[in-house]
């Protein structure tokens, strides 16, 4: 594997033909193309904006695309290769020193750091594997809600904790819990507009009102995905109080029961005994 540009020719090429098999798989499928939410169509945007609030305290470099060949698919005999783009890499020299993820977030953002920090373990071994040196790692989430995001507990393989950019360096970046590095929606767009970049002012409170209240396409809202263990906790605390009620109306039933219904049993059973 290695690192390319952005306008590589074969990246270039992989990226239109991706686009255009996904074309005629709506096609296909009869799928209807759903337009993009505001926060989703600002959000590139928003990546260009933390691009040059994180270029004043990192040195990022152009090389920011994964080429590789995976074995398992027989992409060396085929002369084939596969690419994943990352939000921003910084270098020293020749050396990549540092991965980060952006994730525009607001409802979820524990669950949306979660999955930044999984993606960012992956591309640094990749980049290990091809230079033999593993680089520091970062999330950067992008705050549309309002308040303090919940980034989730620190604590885990992939657990993250708050860092101030201001006076940070790579050699002091933690390795475990992986930092990330929290900006506001609207001073990313900020950045963005006074490096020359043209955001709509509707476009973008559109988007502030979404990430507020969720991300909605047309009438469907998306809401944030709860962890698997908390469902699972949730559905066994459901489970075991409809046990105990329907315990509790079984005992109430049977101290009611009818008094003339013991009597019947027991003339039935002399009877039979007589007989």
């Amino acid at each position: 594997m290695d690192l390319v540009r952005f306008d590589d020719r074969e990246y270039q090429r992989w990226s239109e033909g991706f686009a255009f098999r996904r074309r005629r798989e709506r096609q296909r499928t009869g799928k209807v193309r759903i337009e993009p939410a505001a926060l989703s169509i600002i959000s590139a945007a928003a990546e260009i904006g933390v691009r040059s609030i994180l270029s004043h305290h990192f040195h990022l470099g152009d090389r920011r695309i994964i080429r590789y060949q995976d074995p398992e698919h027989g992409d060396q005999l085929r002369g084939r290769h596969r690419f994943r783009e990352l939000d921003a890499v910084a270098f020293s020299g020749d050396r990549a020193t540092a991965v980060f993820e952006f994730k525009l977030s607001g409802l979820g953002s524990a669950s949306a750091v979660s999955r930044a920090a999984k993606q960012l373990r992956s591309a640094a071994e990749m980049i290990r594997q091809g230079y033999g040196h593993t680089p520091k790692v970062a999330v950067v989430l992008i705050h549309a809600g309002e308040g303090h995001p919940d980034l989730g507990k620190p604590g885990g393989r992939f657990g993250v904790r708050p860092t101030q950019l201001q006076g940070s360096s790579l050699a002091h970046l933690p390795d475990q819990p992986i930092p990330c590095f929290v900006f506001t929606m609207k001073e990313a767009i900020e950045e963005a507009r006074r490096i020359g970049h043209t955001v709509d002012e509707k476009l973008e409170k559109k988007a502030a009102r979404e990430g507020r209240h969720g991300i909605t396409h047309g009438k469907r809202r998306i809401l944030p995905r709860l962890p698997i263990g908390e469902i699972l906790s949730a559905v066994g605390q459901i489970t075991l109080g409809l046990i105990q009620v329907v315990g509790k109306i079984a005992r109430r039933v049977g101290r009611q029961r009818p008094t003339h219904f013991h009597h019947h049993r027991r003339r039935y059973r002399g009877r039979g005994r007589r007989r």
